[in-house]
């Protein structure tokens, strides 16, 4: 299973635990800059594939094995909207209709966060 970051600028990077299984607090801290959240995933997503300007697409599909790790004051310290991150918890059902992600998010599975 992948675990990526989304930024707010709508790139999205392949990541995976610095020990190979689990990611550490420093590690989620430094994905997202900032304190966590951890957002999970409610309903299957996807496959949606996201292009990034002159780059190949990526496809991204979710299950309710995953959850998204934010910036819990990211609306507050950086506003930055984070478009991709946002379409993916709307279509999961995690968050409300009229919110919105701000700043960088890490994707993972569940199991990846202790």
């Amino acid at each position: 299973m992948n675990s990526f970051i989304i930024s707010a600028l709508g790139e999205i990077i392949t990541v995976s635990p610095l020990n190979g299984s689990d990611f550490s607090l420093v590690e989620l801290q430094n994905a997202v800059k900032g304190f966590i959240e951890v957002v999970p995933i409610k309903r299957n997503v996807g496959p949606i594939i996201f292009n990034e300007f002159e780059k190949e697409g990526i496809e991204i599909e979710l299950t309710d094995e995953y959850i998204m790790v934010v910036n819990s004051e990211g609306k507050f310290e950086t506003p930055d909207f984070n478009y991709i991150a946002t379409v993916l918890a709307k279509k999961s059902g995690s968050i409300m209709p009229n919110d919105w992600i701000a700043g960088n998010v890490l994707i993972c599975p569940s199991k990846m966060v202790k």
